[in-house]
This record gives C-alpha cells, structure tokens and sequence, in this order.
C-alpha cells in the first residue's frame, strides 16, 4: 500500500457549491481571494457606468454569500452604508433613503434653501444632524480662464454656468442650521484644467465627500480641484487645504493625488483618501494614509496600497479603514478591470476579493458589523416516502430557490448547496442561511451536517480534533475534490487534487471551535474542532 502523505492548505479559489444553480437577479461574481480573517457583511452597489443598466444594492457576507440584493428603478444610486443609528442609507434622484433593519424605507432627507442634494455623500451625526453635500450654479466669466476644450488651453465663456459645491447641516426637522458656499472661498483658478472640456457649462469643484473632523470642524474632498480643504464649522473660514493649487502642505509624497475620491479621517488620527490617479500622464490609483501635522502643515505618508501601477481610475471607490487594521479597497472605475473591491492587511497581503463578471463597478464598498440580527427565512424539511421536501414557510409573496424553483416547498433528491430568497421590504430579497445538504436521505436528521452513509471513501481521525486531520482514503481514486464546510453550511475550502497518497493531513489549529462537514468526492463526514 502506498502510505504517503499529502498537506491540504487551507484556500480558498470561489465560492463553493455542490451544484451549479443561479436563478436570482443580481450580477453573477467570484470571491478571487479569501482568507478566514475576512468578517463583517460587504455592502456594494454593483453597476455598469456609462450604462443604463440598474444599479443592484447588494450586502455579502464574510464569505461571498449574498444575504441581501435589491433591483433599483433608477440609473444610478450611490454610498449604500450602514449609518452609525442602525440605519441603512442609499443615495437616489437627489435624495437619501433610510431603510431599518427589516429593509423598510422609514425617512429620507434632501437639502434645503433651494440648494440641489449632491448625492456623493451625506453623513449622519450623533446628534441626529444630516450633514449634507449640495450644489447651486452660479453665472461666472471665464473668458480669461484658458482651460478649456480638448487641449485645455480655451477661455471660457463670460457667461458661464458654473456647479459649485455647497454644504449645510439639516436638523432632524429640516432645519438648516450651517451653511458654505465654496463660490464664497474658492478662486476659480484652483481647479485642475484637466478636469474641464465645456467653456459654458462648468462642473467646477465636484466635490465627493464629507466628513466631521476629530474636532468638529468638517473635511470636504473636491475632485476637480485635486484637494482635501478643511472648513471651520463655527465661522465658515477655510482652515487649511490640502493638495491642488492652493496646497499648503509639504510631504514625502510628491506626486500628492489627483481626481481623489473619500477622504476620512480615521481612529489613529492620520487622513485615508482613495487616489484615483489619471490616465495621462498617467498618475496610477492607489489608496493612501497619511499623517498630517496642522500646525507646521506637513503631511507624512504611512501606507498606500498599489493593485496595478499601470493603471488608473477614472472616478468612484474609496479606502475604509476597518477596527481591525484592514483596509476596504474600491478603487471604481478601472479600465478593462472586474475586480470591484478587495480588502487587504496593512502589509498589502488579500483577504478577500469580489470579481464580476462584467465591469461592474461599485460607488464605494464599505464593511459593516450589523448591530441587529438579519431576519432570514428558516429552512424546516421533513421526508415522505423517502423524498426529502425543503419548506421556506408560508407567507412571503415571492420564493427564488438556487435551485430554480419559485415555491414554498420544493423537493430534493440530490446533494447540493441550497438556499432561498423572499421578498423583504421595499422591493429587496432576503435570503436564507446556506444549507449543505450532503445526503438527502438523512438530511432532516441533523439539518445540514451529517455523515453521509451512502458512500464510505474515507476515515477520519482524530475526531475531535485539535490540529491536524488525518484522512484515510478507502476507495481508489485519482481525483479528488475536496471540500469543507462549517455549521452553517459556509464554505471554507474548496480544492482539487491529484491523489498522491493513502492520507491527507488537514491542518485545522486556525479554525475556529465547533462542528464541520468534510466533503471527498461526494462522501462526507462531519468532525468537531476542539
């Protein structure tokens, strides 16, 4: 007999499934990389720019499952977040939504005083606020502005129609209780040249972001004119600015950012700005953290992240900085890219990556930890005559099953990954938690993780286990499709092999305590980790 002996790596290449079924209406993907440090629910806006397709709300687990998808009638929708209330938000025809935890839409807040809502961004503050981004056109003469046209270097027209940034501070009444006007603090000569074309009808600063600072004072990201400007909440004077024209600071990053999207303060005191960088000359997209000194206005840059230095974005994305040390990376529209969003540890190493298979593209890609529980349909089976029946319970008005059935009940006669989908709220589905049905027979014995007693290809000792796993094979086979599940039916492994050996050695020190399923080849066996 040949005894040797073989170490399973514990890696993840997609999402894994027992069979093949995508009956559901948001975009198909691939998780392209994984590692079990990846936690929390990926909120994401899957949506083709430039396109008439509808944006897609999407929220993923910590897995690549998808909990949650909601079809919008709209063409674009942006910055789907949690808020730090336990609301839900989403940017839509000139206003925020708020949804609660059952995805019921509940309120929604636009800007006042005549003032058009930006919907780039809006942020929700402690003490029940809105801080709002909006926009108001103002008649200008550009005509000694040489900025113009494809080379640049056209005057505008005396008459310009000009979007300038603006941004108040809504009380939970609608009350407008600060207001700015950039028109009022900014000389049109700040902007970037390469951001204009139109003499006559000038998107000026186009400001995207916002954000309280640590001292109450607001941060504003304007991408037109490459800058992060600080702005004193208390007398509307700007504090200092950063990047661009008027930049005050100095730094170790000479090539600063251009086009930059999602600047944020974060809880060590340093700025994180997603750098989208420009196509020519060409200034590559990186996400960038540094640590600014306000008073002697320098700017240190800490730690950037680089996916492909051959290429830049030409807008969206933005750099979220978990509790963990993680970073959420979307770096938006990147030519001829799929990935979406990845999250990476502060060495830059992946630990979770979403890949359309279109270019879809997301406004940003956040990582949340829910403060509620999702309310998910429950799966009850039970057995007749030897069949085995999947029940979603009564009274949701639509069922997709990953299986292609629309019915409450639907029978199964095969192994497989299964779950269902029901109407939640304002026009969303939710969906069910995961199952692993490995052997239908004996399915409702144990819901999900059970021995398969149809087949014997393989022992497993010792079970419980600590470390390592040591897998007997008892059938002779050259292929060998491995794959492990935890109790919910997730997968964690998903791996080919060539059989080079009677035993396999899976090393299991890093997973977390409890019960697996291990699947060789449609056999099964279920282990608990110590």
């Amino acid at each position: 007999m040949n005894t040797g002996k073989f170490i399973l790596l514990l890696i993840v290449f997609t999402v894994c499934t027992f069979r093949t079924a995508f009956s559901q209406s948001y975009p198909a993907f691939s998780v392209t990389a994984y590692d079990s440090a990846s936690e929390g629910y990926y909120f994401i806006i899957p949506v083709k720019t430039a396109s008439s397709n509808a944006p897609v709300h999407m929220i993923v687990d910590s897995v690549g499952h998808v909990v949650y998808y909601k079809i919008l009638n709209a063409t674009n929708s942006g910055d789907f977040r949690l808020q730090p209330n336990g609301l839900m938000s989403y940017s839509m025809a000139n206003k925020f939504y708020f949804m609660d935890s059952t995805f019921t839409i509940v309120d929604s807040v636009r800007c006042q005083n005549g003032i058009t809502t930006d919907t780039h961004d809006m942020r929700m503050l402690p003490n029940g606020n809105f801080l709002m981004l909006g926009y108001e056109y103002v008649t200008m003469d550009l005509s000694m502005y040489n900025y113009f046209g494809v080379t640049h270097n056209l005057p505008g027209d005396a008459n310009a129609n000009v979007r300038c940034a603006v941004i108040q501070e809504l009380d939970p009444n609608d009350n407008v209780v600060f207001e700015w006007h950039s028109a009022d603090h900014f000389a049109f000569s700040d902007v970037d040249p390469k951001f204009l074309n139109s003499p006559s009808n000038v998107d000026w600063t186009h400001s995207n972001s916002l954000e309280v600072d640590y001292d109450g004072n607001i941060l504003m990201s304007s991408r037109h004119f490459d800058e992060i400007t600080k702005i004193s909440r208390t007398d509307s004077s700007v504090i200092w600015r950063f990047g661009g024209n008027a930049n005050q600071f100095t730094s170790n990053d000479p090539a600063f950012f251009i086009g930059q999207h999602d600047a944020r303060r974060i809880a060590n005191g340093h700025i994180t700005v997603n750098d989208n960088g420009r196509a020519n000359p060409l200034h590559y997209a990186s996400s960038k953290e540094y640590q600014l000194d306000e008073n002697l206005h320098t700017a240190n840059l800490v730690w950037s992240y680089i996916e492909d230095s051959t290429s830049h974005s030409v807008a969206l994305g933005n750099a979220q900085r978990l509790a963990n040390g993680n970073t959420v990376v979307d770096y938006g529209n990147t030519p001829n890219k799929s990935n979406m969003f990845k999250v990476v540890d502060p060495a830059g190493n992946k630990l979770f990556e979403l890949t359309f298979a279109d270019t879809l593209r997301s406004y940003r890609a956040y990582n949340f930890h829910l403060p509620w529980t999702l309310d998910r349909p429950k799966i009850d089976c039970y057995m007749v005559s030897s069949q085995l029946y999947l029940d979603a319970g009564a009274g949701h008005s639509s069922y997709s099953w990953s299986t292609g059935d629309t019915t409450q009940v639907i029978p199964v006669s095969a192994a497989g990954t299964i779950h269902v989908f029901v109407a939640d709220g304002h026009g969303g589905f939710i969906s069910s938690e995961y199952l692993v049905i490995a052997d239908p027979i004996s399915f409702c014995n144990t819901l999900g993780i059970q021995n398969s007693s149809s087949e014997n290809n393989f022992a497993i000792n010792p079970n419980p286990v600590s470390d390592e796993l040591h897998i007997e094979l008892t059938a002779e086979t050259h292929e060998l499709f491995i794959q492990l599940f935890d109790a919910t039916g997730k997968c964690i492994l998903s791996k080919q092999e060539n059989n080079r050996g009677q035993e396999l050695i899976l090393p299991v020190q890093h997973l977390p305590a409890g019960v697996y399923f291990l699947m060789i080849n449609g056999s099964g066996k279920k282990f608990v980790k110590q």
